[in-house]
C-alpha cells in the first residue's frame, strides 16, 4: 500500500562506505528475455512445487534422457510438465553411461579405434525423442569432456564430437548440436575444438562451457574474448550457451547465496551483446549417483521437500517480472553490490535486484534517472524488499514503501543497511495516491473453493465491510476462487486485504490460469494487512482470481485463507 509523500532531494555526499546504485531508464539495453533464468536438472514429474515452476521463467532446462536418479525428459511426465514451461530443452547424449539397463553402459566412444557403436547410440536417442514428439532444442554429445577425456581431449573426444555432430546432422540438418561443455572456460580450449571443427565442418550451432565459482567470474569479458577470435580466424560467432553457473561442490551455500546470484544475472544479461543465448544455474544439492534426488530448480527450492522457496528462488521470481527492456544499471562497487534493471512501460513498472556480493552489512543508496515514464503528476512509488540468504524464506521484508517526487525526472533513494548476501528487490511504479480504485468486497463476489471444501462467508468487526471471504484448508493444493468483473481494459495495480492468523495458509494467486506476483505468506499476529500482487493488465470482462494454498510457514498450524477485499487500481 501506498504511504505518505515523500519528496526527495538531490543526493547528498555519500558515506565511503556505501554503494551507489544508478539505473537511467532512458538507456535501453534490448529486450527483457531473462536470459540467465535456466535450470540444470530442474524439474522432475513430481518435483518441485507447481507454485514455485509458475513463480519463475523457466527459460532453458538441461536434463538427462535416461538417468535412473536424475530427471529424466524420457520420462512422459517430466517431459509434459517441463514442455509446458516452454523452456528450451537441452538433452544429453552422453547419459547412457549412468542407465543400468543400456546395452552400451560400459561403452566409451573411440573404445578399440569403434565410433560405429557410438552413431547406434545417437541415433537410438534421437528416434526414440522423435517417436515420442519430443521438441529437443539442442543435443549435447559430451559433458566436461576435457575433464573426462583428459589428454584424449584434443583427439578421441574431437573425433567423438564429429562422429555425433554428423549423425545429428544426418538425421536432420535443422537439429542443433552444442557442444563442448567444457568444465570451465578456457580459452585455449575453446580454440583448439573451433579449429578443428572449422577444419572438419562440424562446428556446433551453440559454442558452450560452464562458469563454477564461489564468486563471479568475468562472463562478458570471456564471451567477448572467444567471439572476438572467431571473427578473426575465418568462424561465423554462433550464439553461446553457459550451461552451468555459480557454485563451486556439492552441499557447498555458495551455489545458492542470494546476494552473489545477482552479479551472476547481471553479468549474464551484459553478456548479451556478445551472443549469449542461454545460462543455466547449477545443481549442487545432489550428487548425480544420489537416489534420493529431488528437483530443486537448480538449488533454489529446499532439499528436503521441494516445497519451499530458498532465498535465492525470489531472486528468479523477481527476474521473472522484469519485462519490456533491460535498461542501464550500474554500481560504485559492482564486485561489493552489483545489479540489473528493467523498464515496462506498459505494464507500468520498473523491476530491480540489488545483491550484496560480501559477508558483510553494506550501504546501498538508490539513483533514479529519467524515471518520468513511470510517473504520474510527476511521482513515483518506490517499494523495496530486503530478500534474506535464507534456506527457506516465506516472505521477503519490506524496508521502503512511499511515494517519491522526481526533480528534473530523478530521484535518489538511500535504500539503508543491506545485510551480507542478501538482495534488495525493488519496485518503480507509478503513485496511485489519486489514482482510480475499483473496489469489491471478497465476500460478494462468485465464490468457489476446492472439491469437498467450502468458500465460506462470516461477519466481523475487523473487515471493511463487516464481513469477509475464508477457506478454511486442510491441505496444500487446496483453492478459493473468485470471479472478477472488469469494466474497463487496463493496466492496473492488483492488491488484497486479508486476515493474518497463525493456521494461514502460504499462497499463490492466479489470474486466469497464470501466477501474478509473488506468492503471500500470511502467517502471524492476528489482524488485517494489505498485500500488493503488483501490475498485470486485464481486459474487460470477467476473470477468474484463484488463491491457492501451496504451503505454509513453519510455524503455522493449518491452510487457513481469509480475504476481505480486492482493489484494482487504475495505472495505465
Amino acid at each position: 500500500m501506498a504511504a505518505g509523500l515523500a519528496a526527495v532531494e538531490a543526493p547528498a555526499a555519500q558515506a565511503a562506505a556505501t554503494s551507489t546504485i544508478t539505473v537511467d531508464y532512458g538507456a535501453d539495453r534490448g529486450p527483457a528475455t531473462q536470459i540467465a533464468s535456466g535450470f540444470l536438472h530442474g524439474i522432475s514429474a513430481t518435483s518441485p512445487a507447481q507454485y514455485l515452476v509458475d513463480g519463475v521463467k523457466v527459460r532453458s532446462l538441461r536434463g538427462a534422457d535416461h538417468h535412473p536418479n536424475l530427471p529424466s525428459l524420457y520420462d512422459t511426465a517430466t517431459y509434459q510438465r517441463v514442455s509446458a514451461t516452454g523452456a528450451n530443452l537441452r538433452v544429453g547424449l552422453y547419459y547412457y553411461t549412468a542407465n543400468p539397463s543400456s546395452p552400451y553402459r560400459s561403452y566409451r566412444p573411440g573404445d578399440n579405434g569403434n565410433f560405429s557403436t557410438w552413431t547406434t547410440i545417437v541415433n537410438g536417442v534421437m528416434s526414440e525423442a522423435e517417436q515420442k514428439g519430443y521438441r529437443v532444442n539442442a543435443w549435447i554429445p559430451w559433458n566436461e569432456p576435457e575433464a573426462q577425456w583428459g589428454s584424449r581431449y584434443t583427439t578421441t573426444y574431437f573425433q567423438a564430437h564429429k562422429v555425433a555432430y554428423d549423425a545429428v546432422k544426418a538425421r536432420n540438418s535443422s537439429y542443433r548440436v552444442e557442444a563442448p561443455e567444457l568444465s570451465a572456460y578456457n580459452f585455449t580450449k575453446l580454440q583448439q575444438f573451433l579449429i578443428y571443427c572449422r577444419d572438419n565442418r562440424c562446428l556446433p550451432d551453440v559454442l558452450s562451457w560452464h562458469e563454477l565459482n564461489p564468486t563471479t567470474t568475468d562472463v562478458p569479458g570471456h564471451t567477448a574474448q572467444i567471439r572476438s577470435w572467431m571473427q578473426a580466424n575465418g568462424i561465423t560467432p554462433m550464439p553461446i550457451a553457459i550451461t552451468e553457473y555459480q557454485g563451486s561442490s556439492y552441499g557447498n551455500p555458495d551455489a545458492w547465496a542470494a546476494g552473489p546470484n545477482v552479479r551472476w544475472l547481471a553479468q549474464f544479461e551484459r553478456s548479451v551483446p556478445n551472443g549469449l543465448e542461454d545460462a543455466l544455474t547449477s545443481d549442487w544439492d545432489y550428487i548425480g549417483d544420489d537416489s534420493n534426488f529431488i528437483a530443486t530448480l537448480g538449488n533454489s527450492a529446499d532439499k528436503a521437500t521441494g516445497t519451499l522457496p530458498k532465498g535465492v528462488w525470489w531472486n528468479y521470481n523477481t527476474y521473472k517480472t522484469m519485462t519490456g527492456r533491460m535498461v542501464n544499471v550500474t554500481s560504485s562497487s559492482a564486485t561489493t553490490v552489483d545489479a540489473l534493471g528493467s523498464l515496462d512501460t506498459g505494464q507500468r513498472r520498473g523491476v530491480l535486484l540489488i545483491g550484496n556480493q560480501t559477508a558483510g552489512d553494506q550501504d546501498v543508496s538508490l539513483r533514479l534517472n529519467n524515471a518520468s515514464a513511470l510517473a504520474l503528476s510527476n511521482v513515483v512509488h518506490v517499494r523495496a524488499e530486503r530478500i534474506s540468504n535464507a534456506s527457506t524464506l516465506s516472505a521477503p521484508t519490506v524496508v521502503f514503501d512511499a511515494d517519491v517526487t522526481l526533480a528534473s525526472g530523478g530521484a535518489t533513494v538511500p535504500l539503508g543497511t543491506l545485510p551480507g548476501n542478501a538482495v534488495y528487490k525493488v519496485l518503480v511504479t507509478p503513485a496511485t495516491t489519486s489514482a482510480p480504485v475499483t473496489r469489491y468486497e471478497a465476500e460478494s463476489l462468485p465464490m468457489t473453493a476446492s472439491p469437498g471444501l467450502a468458500g465460506r462467508v462470516f461477519t466481523e468487526a475487523g473487515a471493511s465491510g463487516g464481513a469477509a471471504a475464508a477457506l478454511d484448508g486442510t491441505a496444500r493444493g487446496q483453492y478459493l476462487q473468485f470471479t472478477l468483473p472488469v469494466s474497463t481494459s487496463g493496466v492496473y495495480d492488483l492488491r488484497a486485504v486479508l486476515k493474518r492468523l497463525t493456521n494461514r495458509a502460504f499462497h499463490a494467486l492466479y489470474i486466469d490460469g497464470v501466477m501474478v506476483g509473488p506468492p503471500q505468506d500470511g502467517y502471524g499476529n492476528v489482524g488485517y494487512y494489505g498485500t500488493d500482487y503488483g501490475t498485470v493488465s486485464l481486459a474487460a470482462g470477467n476473470h477468474t482470481v484463484r488463491a491457492v494454498a501451496v504451503g505454509k510457514n513453519p510455524s503455522s498450524t493449518g491452510y487457513v485463507m481469509v480475504f476481505d477485499r480486492f482493489d484494482l487500481v487504475r495505472v495505465g
